[in-house]
């Protein structure tokens, strides 16, 4: 005989496919315009009803975020572990170079880099999604000078800069890279620029 029964669950079953939904809206703020596009549509592309959605991710700032930290996970995080080996600066500063100018961003997706894409559309966001904005722009940038400090410890950047300045720089060029190629830009042109921009590190 059971002497703890479980308790019947309030409400409705929870049946809302979480990485799914993520999967869908990644993909929608990746290719589209993030202030068009609607929750709702959001909804009908992952086949999940407004109120589920709600009770998984609170509103439509929390899903943004949502995705925004799965974006880390799957295409920021591999990046930053790059940036915090130990392997030489410039085959580093070459694999940055590919990374950012891939069709595909490690992810069947649009081009470009949906992080970039919103900070760029960093006023149209809700409020915890800007914060995690912020919170990935310093971390980026903190890895980034971190790298250049090591990189200048081993005698392998000689370039005329600060490790901050030099961050700064680092993240302005693959900012310019992403948004040449979200407006449809040629990878290899793309490429070439950053690769024209990245000389003076060497």
């Amino acid at each position: 005989m059971n002497l703890h029964p479980t308790k019947p669950s309030r409400g409705r079953p929870k049946t809302l496919d979480r990485d799914h939904v993520l999967d869908v809206a990644m993909d929608s703020y990746w290719k589209e315009d993030i202030g068009s596009l609607s929750l709702n549509e959001i909804c009908r592309r992952s086949g999940v009803s407004k109120p589920g959605l709600y009770r998984e991710f609170s509103n439509e700032d929390g899903l943004m975020k949502a995705v925004l930290i799965r974006y880390q996970e799957q295409v920021l995080r591999p990046v930053q572990e790059m940036l915090k080996s130990d392997s030489p600066f410039q085959e580093v500063l070459e694999n940055l170079v590919s990374f950012a100018t891939s069709v595909s961003c490690n992810h069947e997706s649009p081009m470009g880099c949906l992080f970039v894409k919103m900070r760029e559309a960093r006023m149209q966001l809700g409020e915890a999604t800007r914060a995690q904005v912020d919170f990935l722009e310093e971390q980026g940038l903190s890895t980034f000078k971190e790298w250049v400090k090591r990189s200048k410890a081993n005698g392998e950047f000689s370039a005329d800069m600060s490790p901050e300045f030099a961050a700064t720089y680092i993240d302005a060029q693959l900012i310019n890279a992403s948004s040449l190629l979200a407006h449809g830009e040629d990878p290899q042109t793309a490429k070439k620029i950053l690769l024209v921009a990245f000389s003076m590190l060497r």
